[in-house]
């Protein structure tokens, strides 16, 4: 049985949309504050992991109105997995946490976690 040109066409774009997720970069897989949370109060730092090491090359923190929240943030110069922020007192209020990462091949991801604290 010959399969035609269109036929071939059809499975070969077919198989690369099925391998597309494999292809996709980490995300973070753990953390102490889950998106969507509500806390009563925040922990005192932000710790989390990634699926693979990557380079964490930004995280922001800030109110869902988009106030600035100061962090000590210092970009780590290693790749890793895990990461543990210090977070400063924060008072009752919904936070965006932003971060970037980087892969190894120089990928950017980027990704978010919202949290309410009720204090």
């Amino acid at each position: 049985m010959k399969l035609d040109r269109k036929m071939l066409s059809t499975a070969a774009i077919a198989a690369v949309l099925f391998a597309a997720p494999a292809l996709a970069h980490t995300t973070i897989k753990t953390a102490n504050i889950e998106n969507g949370a509500t806390l009563k109060e925040a922990p005192p730092a932000f710790e989390f992991s990634f699926g693979s090491a990557v380079g964490l090359a930004g995280l922001e923190l800030e109110t869902l109105a988009g106030a600035a929240v100061a962090i000590n943030f210092d970009p780590p110069r290693a790749m890793q997995k895990s990461f543990t922020v210090a977070l400063p007192p924060l008072v009752a209020d919904t936070y965006v946490l932003k971060w970037r990462a980087v892969a190894k091949d120089g990928h950017v991801m980027k990704g978010e976690v919202s949290f309410t604290i009720t204090g």
